[in-house]
């Protein structure tokens, strides 16, 4: 899966390098300062550089005016809160021949475009369900939250999501 030369990221830490060799499971990789690591495989990533000018100027051709606005009774009024489920099963077909990056960026897109979707629909609040596991999709969800400056963020409720979501809110 991982090859010579291919740019790696450390899942859980703020690490990253250019892989030098491979032996079974571990991988060791060189960071921009000379130092080598080693990992395991399931603790990296591959590094991809995403240009997020690019995909804005999608995002604009993809969504147009709506033609009626009937999820909502009165102005600022909140409606039922809609759901988004970021688990990749739920996104996509063939996430089994995906690699971990691919999975983020594929999840993280998805929550870009609801975002976008939902400022232009003018809504309310929006419910991202990251679910439970290393806390990878969490952070990278938060990254891309705080890029926003007219949202707030924050836990779901606790006694409905259990800890596994975060609720948006646009003001």
């Amino acid at each position: 899966m991982f090859k010579i030369g291919t740019k790696v990221k450390v899942i859980d830490d703020n690490i990253s390098g250019t892989i030098t060799k491979v032996k079974g499971d571990c991988i060791y990789f060189n960071d921009e300062f000379g130092f080598e690591y080693e990992y395991q495989q399931d603790e990296i990533i591959k590094d991809i550089d995403i240009d997020y000018d690019e995909y804005r100027e999608e995002e604009k051709k993809i969504f147009s005016k709506p033609k009626f606005k009937t999820f909502r009774k009165s102005h600022r009024h909140p409606y039922v809160t809609r759901e988004i489920d970021l688990h990749i099963e739920n996104l996509v077909d063939n996430w089994r021949d995906m690699d971990n990056a691919e999975i983020i960026t594929t999840q993280l897109d998805v929550a870009r475009n609801e975002v976008e979707r939902a400022m232009f629909e003018s809504q309310i609040r929006l419910v991202f369900i990251h679910g439970f596991g290393k806390g990878v999709l969490k952070r990278e969800l938060t990254e891309l939250l705080y890029r926003y400056t007219n949202i707030e963020f924050y836990d779901a409720p606790l006694k409905e999501y259990h800890g596994d979501a975060i609720e948006v809110k646009f003001i």
